[in-house]
C-alpha cells in the first residue's frame, strides 16, 4: 500500500494506555466555584451595593477561596449570594462553619457579570439554585434568604470516585509530530451512597447551625439519584430558610416571611392581621414602549405590608388594555441610596397577577420628585427569546411619586 504524505494531519494521542481510547467521552464537569467581590452595575453611583458572588461547584479548594474572599473585605461585612448545583460535602460543611463564624448572611441568587476586573454585575432572581451540598453551605448563613421561586434541592449525599485522563493533541507537519494541546478530562467511574459516618457528620453540623432536624430527615430520605426541590413552606418549616423573599433583603434589615421562632425585626413591629389589609390602591402607570403594535405599560398599585412600617408594591403589565402574563417575570427598581427592589409573581394560579414586593415605607417617603429611578422588566428565565424593557427617569415620572407618597407617607 502506498502512503501519500499530507502537509498536516491532526490526531490525538492519550498519555494513558490505548484502552483509554475505548472509554466513553467524559461528561462536562461544572466549573469550580469562584467567590468574587462584586459591585452593582446598575446606575447607582456613588451608593452602589456590593456583595460576594459565589457560583459554581464546591470542591476541596473552595474553602480556601472563601477565606481569600473574606480577607479581601478587610473587615467589612457584606452579604453572600450563592448559585450552585452542589459539590463536596466536607468542603461545603467547612464553608458553612466559616460563614457562621464570620456572621455572613447568605441569599440564593445568580450574579450576571457585565465586567470581570473589577467585577460588576446584576442580581438575577428568575431561577435561583442551591442544590445538594450547596444547601450545607447555605445552612451556615446567619440569615438564609431564599426567593420563593428558588430551586432548593436535597437528596442523599454520595461518594464519587473520578478518573482523570491526560489527552495530548498532535499534528504531523512534514513528517514530524508536533504537540498542539494538552488537557485533562475527568469522568465519574464510581458513585455510591454516603456512609453512615458522612450522615452523622452532617447531622452534627446541622445541629450546630441550629437547623430543625426535619431538614436532615428529608435530605437522607430522598434517593441519591433523584432531587427533591423544597416548596417555600418546606424551606421555612425545615429552617433552611430564615426568610422567604427577594435576595436583596440581604442588603437591609428588612425581614420577609420568617421561619418558626425567628424574630420579626422591623423594630419589633407586629404583623398586621389579614382583616386589616385593605385592597391595593391604584397609583398610575408608566409607558415602557411599543410592543406588538400597541403600547406596553406598567401599572403600579400599593397595599398594606405585613408590618406597620412596610408596604406592598404591585406591578401589572398591559398591552393597551389587555393584561400581559407576569408569572415568573420580575420588575427591578434601582433607587438612590437603597437596596435593589425586585418584584415578582410566583402564583401559578394567577399568571396575569401582580408582581409584588414588600418594602419599607421610609424608602419611598425620603424620595424627592426629581430622584433618579431606573426600572427594568425581565422575562421568565425559560423564555426562549428573552427581552427586557427599561425605563429611566425621575421618581415623579417612573413611580408617580406624588400619588405614591400620598398613599404611603401619612
Amino acid at each position: 500500500m502506498r502512503i501519500v504524505p499530507l502537509p498536516a494531519l491532526a490526531f490525538s494521542l492519550f498519555a494513558l494506555p490505548a484502552m483509554a481510547q475505548d472509554k466513553p467521552p467524559a461528561a462536562p464537569q461544572p466549573e469550580p466555584m469562584r467567590i468574587v467581590l462584586t459591585r452593582s452595575a446598575e446606575p447607582c453611583e456613588p451608593d452602589c451595593r456590593e456583595w460576594l458572588a459565589a457560583q459554581g461547584a464546591i470542591t476541596k479548594d473552595t474553602p480556601a477561596e472563601l477565606r481569600r474572599a473574606l480577607a479581601e473585605l478587610n473587615g467589612r461585612k457584606l452579604p453572600l449570594l450563592v448559585y450552585s448545583t452542589g459539590g463536596t460535602v466536607e468542603a461545603a460543611i467547612a464553608m458553612g462553619e466559616l460563614a457562621r463564624r464570620s456572621g455572613l448572611d447568605i441569599a440564593v441568587a445568580r450574579t450576571v457579570f457585565s465586567q470581570r476586573e473589577p467585577a460588576l454585575g446584576t442580581i438575577d432572581e428568575r431561577s435561583p439554585l442551591c442544590a445538594s451540598a450547596c444547601t450545607l453551605f447555605l445552612a451556615g448563613g446567619q440569615r438564609r434568604i431564599i426567593p420563593p421561586q428558588s430551586r432548593i434541592g436535597v437528596h442523599q449525599q454520595t461518594i464519587v470516585e473520578t478518573e482523570t485522563t491526560t489527552v495530548r493533541d498532535y499534528k504531523i507537519v512534514r513528517g514530524r509530530k508536533e504537540l498542539v494541546d494538552e488537557r485533562t478530562e475527568t469522568r465519574t467511574v464510581k458513585q455510591e451512597q454516603a456512609t453512615g459516618e458522612i450522615d452523622a457528620k452532617m447531622r452534627r453540623y446541622l445541629d450546630a447551625m441550629g437547623l430543625d432536624r426535619s431538614f436532615i430527615e428529608v435530605t437522607v430520605s430522598t434517593p441519591a439519584d433523584t432531587m427533591r426541590y423544597l416548596k417555600p413552606d418546606e424551606m421555612l418549616a425545615t429552617t433552611i430558610a430564615t426568610e422567604i423573599g427577594s435576595a436583596t433583603l440581604a442588603f437591609s434589615g428588612l425581614r420577609s416571611s420568617q421561619a418558626p421562632g425567628q424574630p420579626a425585626n422591623i423594630n419589633a413591629a407586629p404583623v398586621l392581621p389579614a382583616t386589616l389589609i385593605a385592597p391595593a390602591t391604584p397609583i398610575g402607570s408608566v409607558e415602557l414602549g411599543p410592543h406588538r403594535g400597541s403600547t406596553l405599560r406598567l401599572a403600579l398599585s400599593v397595599g398594606e405590608g405585613r408590618y406597620q412600617q412596610t408596604a406592598a408594591l404591585q406591578f401589572q403589565l398591559f398591552i393597551g388594555q389587555a393584561p400581559l402574563p407576569t408569572r415568573l417575570r420580575t420588575v427591578t427598581i434601582t433607587l438612590p441610596g437603597s437596596p435593589l427592589i425586585v418584584a415578582s409573581n410566583e402564583d401559578g394560579s394567577a399568571p396575569d397577577g401582580p408582581m409584588t414586593v414588600e418594602i419599607q415605607r421610609e424608602i419611598v417617603c425620603r424620595l424627592t420628585d426629581r430622584s433618579s429611578i431606573f426600572l427594568r422588566v425581565d422575562p421568565p428565565a425559560e423564555d426562549s427569546s428573552p427581552a427586557s424593557w427599561q425605563r429611566t427617569g425621575t421618581a415623579a415620572e417612573v413611580l408617580r411619586l406624588p400619588a405614591l407618597r400620598a398613599a404611603l407617607c401619612r
